[in-house]
């Protein structure tokens, strides 16, 4: 999908790296079934390190930037709603995210035992369904909206301090 605002632009792009993040957690989990995944196998390193990245990085500072710059504008374009809604999903995936975040970091070191097996895959999984319903919403009704209401000049703010973050 193109965007002709690059703000909506460079969010739905990075829709579009954490969807791939996600889908590397369900190979992962996929793969391993009920089995320990080895940490040292480098498909399964690499997802651990790019989950534990995107999460750490990414997502945080694509949540602070809607949070503090999109929310507040449409707040005072009269669209209180969406960013209410769309804040609280926030709030409610980052904890999960962290948790996700926190539980590779500590098995690209020490490897999963069964707990920390059975805890990754319970966190991957709900963070996987939360974002996914999260980013369906923003790129079907955030993104349309910033297409709408974003002129030019404050569509090439956003977008440079977004490109700044």
């Amino acid at each position: 999908m193109q965007f002709s605002r690059r703000t909506a632009q460079l969010l739905h792009e990075d829709h579009r790296a954490t969807l791939a993040m996600i889908e590397s957690l369900e190979d992962l989990i996929a793969r391993a079934k009920r089995n320990l995944p080895n940490t040292n196998d480098s498909a399964t390193k690499a997802t651990l390190e790019q989950a534990a990245a995107a999460i750490e990085q990414e997502v945080r500072d694509h949540f602070a930037f809607e949070e503090n710059e999109l929310f507040t504008r449409l707040a005072d374009m009269g669209d209180i709603e969406i960013g209410e809604h769309l804040r609280d999903e926030h709030h409610a995936i980052l904890p999960v995210g962290e948790q996700v975040s926190a539980l590779a970091r500590t098995a690209l070191v020490e490897g999963f035992s069964e707990h920390s097996w059975l805890q990754f895959k319970t966190h991957a999984g709900e963070l996987i369904e939360r974002m996914l319903a999260h980013i369906q919403k923003e790129e079907m009704a955030l993104l349309p909206i910033l297409e709408e209401l974003l002129d030019p000049e404050t569509d090439l703010e956003l977008s440079e301090n977004y490109s700044d973050v």
